[in-house]
């Protein structure tokens, strides 16, 4: 196993826990500065990259990569939420092979994938591919077995260009194509038989799917420019300015209504981090800024 690393300063980070009233709740927030979050150079990419992954409503794995010109560095947290409660239980450095978290793309290539409510694994890289089981203590062991995730051929159901990701086994989700451009999501079974409509419209190309383990809720994020901003002359003659508006949308995988929706200003961090639905979709994480906010979506129909 990789060389561990317990970071105490850890638990000294800033952050901040609400009480949970009202709907959509928000539950804690983490300064990202604390972390080594930087704000970067007008208009490019920040140097560090996140990903987020639910266990359970109780767990959130956070993987974090800083790039450096001398060197990455790496940090494994897992952090522990309740009523009223969000901590760090546990920091590692996983070590220097961790794959690159790619913070772009449709289907986004994902370096954690969760196994079950105490359990995930994290790919590595070092000559060949490999992967690392954990538990919610991080005691972490190479693992020998393959991904037991099976998936149909996104062209049985829609094209390439259009899949954005499964909910389920038996449900995918779509963009839909009108008047050549990109407008909506369908969900479709996997003979591309479809289901049901998402309710939302304007979808942007680069549109990213969230999906919970139990299926129950999926969330779509995308950003793009503001009106104002587009109304500066010649302002995407070149290349567009980075986005002012960052949207994230969880549904109802039953009927495509609209559950939650979140949306913010990415600036001046422009941190590209995929959202994370806990399992049962009623607990929300996303980057906001220079924060990483959790929320409560416990909503009764």
């Amino acid at each position: 196993m990789f060389g561990r690393l317990q970071i105490a300063a850890i638990f000294l980070l800033s952050l901040s826990v609400y009480p949970q009233t009202g709907p959509a709740r928000l539950v804690a927030e983490i300064d990202l500065k604390q972390l080594g979050v930087n704000v970067p150079a007008k208009g490019s990419v920040s140097t560090t990259s996140l990903e987020l992954l639910f266990l359970s409503d109780n767990y959130l794995i956070l993987l974090q990569e800083n790039h450096r010109p001398d060197k990455s560095m790496n940090r494994l947290t897992v952090y522990e939420i309740g009523e009223g409660i969000f901590r760090p239980k546990k920091t590692i450095d996983p070590g220097e092979g961790v794959l690159p978290i790619s913070p772009s793309g449709a289907p986004s290539v994902k370096v954690l994938e969760r196994i079950d409510s105490e359990h995930f694994v994290y790919w590595a890289y070092r000559g060949k591919s490999a992967r690392w089981l954990c538990d919610t203590d991080l005691n972490c062991k190479e693992d020998k077995e393959e991904s037991a995730l099976e998936t149909v051929p996104p062209a049985r159901i829609c094209r390439p260009t259009d899949f954005l990701g499964f909910i389920d086994a038996h449900r995918a989700v779509c963009l839909v194509v009108r008047g050549g451009t990109k407008w909506s999501a369908d969900v479709d079974d996997t003979t591309g038989h479809l289901l049901y409509e998402v309710e939302q419209g304007t979808l942007p190309w680069d549109a990213r799917m969230v999906n919970s383990g139990q299926g129950e809720r999926f969330g779509l994020e995308w950003e793009s420019n503001t009106f104002l901003q587009l109304l500066v002359p010649l302002a995407c003659i070149d290349e567009c300015p980075p986005a002012g508006s960052q949207q994230f949308v969880v549904f109802d995988s039953r009927d495509g209504r609209i559950v939650q929706s979140f949306e913010w200003d990415p600036r001046p961090y422009n941190l590209h981090v995929l959202p994370g639905l806990s399992p049962s979709g009623k607990t929300a994480a996303f980057v906001k800024k220079d924060k990483l906010v959790i929320y409560s979506q416990d909503t009764q129909r």
